[in-house]
């Protein structure tokens, strides 16, 4: 993605790409600890501005080991997007951390009986009351 790379290109200018990983890890608790605070006082303008300079300051944290941000998402993403889980007060829930009674739920609304995923056919059929128990 062309910004993903503008945000290295911004860091490298700026010396940002040959931090060591503890300043660029604090960089990105600051910036995440100012979306709450944003949030809090409800100013949501604040609340973008840190959401976008969180994911920059993650971009560089990516860079400090030698990763592309883009390729750790991506990674991830391939992890979960076929997780079984039910949807708990707006937090997603896994499979293995739920009781027997909503893992039963999982297998009739999302399918694959007694397995962590759904299958891959699955994938663009199931809908948000289908994690909602």
């Amino acid at each position: 993605m062309k910004e993903f790379e503008e945000v290295r290109q911004w860091g490298k200018m700026r010396g940002i790409d040959g931090a060591d990983f503890q300043t660029q890890y604090q960089r990105v608790l600051q910036e995440i600890v100012e979306i709450h605070e944003a949030y809090i006082v409800g100013d949501m303008e604040e609340v973008k501005d840190a959401i976008g300079d969180s994911m920059v300051t993650l971009i560089n944290l990516a860079r400090t080991v030698e990763m592309k941000a883009e390729d750790c998402l991506e990674s991830a993403f391939d992890v979960i997007k076929l997780r079984k889980g039910i949807n708990k007060e707006g937090s997603f829930v896994r499979y293995a951390k739920l009781t027997e009674d909503e893992k039963d739920f999982c297998d009739i609304t999302q399918g694959n009986p007694g397995n962590e995923y759904f299958d891959e056919y699955h994938y663009n059929t199931l809908k948000p009351e289908d994690f909602k128990q």
